[in-house]
């Protein structure tokens, strides 16, 4: 059987081959300044994508340095909701009083949220300009993978969770396109009336900021976040993680120094092994860099790598058995696979192949994920393919795109201080 993902988060956004504007799950933005008509931005062709104060372990000193995590003293753990397929939401409060489902997006910057007014396909709650709002007097557009909005800008107090509140530039949207799609969401998220972005700074759609970038320096709290991203729900970790969520020291892979890390968290995954098979991927694209985003509901490799490591999983025999021998959708296709199976998540993660990632080289650091963490995913009781081929017509000039099914393997550490990514096993969810 073969199932459409919703296309709003489905993100490859062809935008990436200019790596000149935030988009991957993420948006590229424009503005009109002083201005009270929307610009309508550049469409992009695609249809799927501060100060440094301490480290990722939440102390800086030599028992942390040692690979002894620090406790969460000091970090805000925020909850998550997961919605189908494999987008999370976060509670957020706007102006002291305003309660909002937010999608977290590592791929993207600037927080847009329904405004009053908006055409919005019944989107409910929706903000409200109330005494913490400044009206910036300039309005802002955004373009993502397969949907776009535009509206207002209003700088307002920020809160994530129980988090203290940051003074943002945000964005009232108040008309959009495909950006507000039906989401099958988990009862306990209440579905989404906007997206939060934790991208780079230089990502933010002009005339706005990221919400991070301002609680970082309103509160002065280290300069990293962290997800772990679990089937139902998660937690994001501000300002540090919380090392009791994992089951071994984190491992730290370099974020890339070439210019797609302005705008993106960049990584070079090298390769990925199964059995006895390891094909590359870093070498798959004009850069080796793949983008780590929460934002992008597939884990998307380009075609080469893509081709090499469907064909090692469906040559295994217990996958065979399981799923047949071409389960997987060609490259550049919009449908998904989907199984129906007896077997629970632990049953499938103890009989099929595991991945190992891994990144950079002399010395690489490895990351390993189990099949429902990686390339498998639970869709409605079906078990459906995560894994997508894209050409560089679509994915640009990346190797790949590190979307939520694969980040669900560990709890990853956005070190942004130290410019590195982590990668640490997780304890079992919840």
């Amino acid at each position: 059987m073969k199932i459409r993902l919703s296309s709003r988060f489905l993100s490859l956004a062809s935008t990436l081959a200019l790596l000149g504007t935030a988009g991957c799950g993420g948006s590229e933005g424009t503005n009109n300044s002083a201005s009270n008509e929307p610009d309508s931005g550049q469409p992009s062709t695609g249809d799927a994508a501060v100060d440094a104060h301490g480290d990722a372990r939440v102390e800086h000193d030599a028992a942390s340095e040692a690979g002894e995590d620090a406790g969460p003293t000091g970090v805000v753990s925020v909850p998550l909701s997961s919605c189908v397929p494999t987008v999370y939401t976060l509670p957020g409060t706007i102006g002291g009083s305003q309660m909002f489902q937010l999608v977290l997006d590592t791929g993207s910057t600037s927080l847009g949220v329904a405004g009053m007014g908006c055409s919005c396909g019944g989107v409910s709650p929706v903000y409200t300009p109330g005494p913490t709002a400044v009206d910036q007097k300039q309005m802002a557009s955004s373009q993502f993978g397969s949907g776009s909005w535009s509206g207002e800008i209003y700088q307002d107090s920020v809160a994530l969770g129980s988090s203290q509140t940051a003074p943002t530039k945000l964005v009232s949207i108040a008309s959009q396109t495909s950006f507000f799609e039906p989401l099958m969401c988990d009862s306990k998220s209440g579905g989404m009336q906007g997206l939060v972005g934790f991208g780079p700074s230089a990502a933010a759609v002009s005339g706005t900021n990221g919400f991070f970038d301002q609680y970082v320096a309103t509160n002065h709290v280290p300069d990293v976040f962290a997800t772990e991203l679990c089937e139902t729900t998660g937690t994001l970790w501000l300002g540090g993680f919380d090392a009791t969520a994992t089951t071994a020291a984190p491992q730290y892979t370099p974020l890339a120094a070439d210019v797609s890390s302005t705008y993106y968290y960049t990584v070079n995954l090298a390769s990925i092994t199964v059995g006895g098979t390891t094909v590359p991927v870093g070498s798959g694209g004009q850069l080796p860099d793949s983008v780590v985003d929460t934002g992008t509901s597939v884990f998307i490799l380009n075609a080469n790598a893509y081709n090499g490591l469907t064909a090692a999983l469906e040559g295994d025999a217990m996958f065979k058995q399981l799923f047949g021998a071409t389960f997987f959708p060609a490259v550049n296709s919009q449908n998904t696979a989907c199984q129906t199976l007896s077997q629970t998540k632990a049953q499938l993660d103890a009989a099929l192949p595991e991945l190992t990632l891994t990144f950079g080289s002399n010395p690489g650091v490895s990351v390993k994920a189990v099949a429902t963490e990686s390339y498998l995913f639970n869709y409605g009781g079906q078990w459906c393919s995560s894994l997508f081929g894209a050409d560089s017509n679509t994915i640009g000039p990346l190797a790949g795109i590190m979307g939520s099914p694969v980040l669900r393997s560990n709890v990853v550490i956005f070190d942004r201080a130290q410019k590195r990514i982590g990668f640490a096993p997780h304890a079992p969810c919840p």
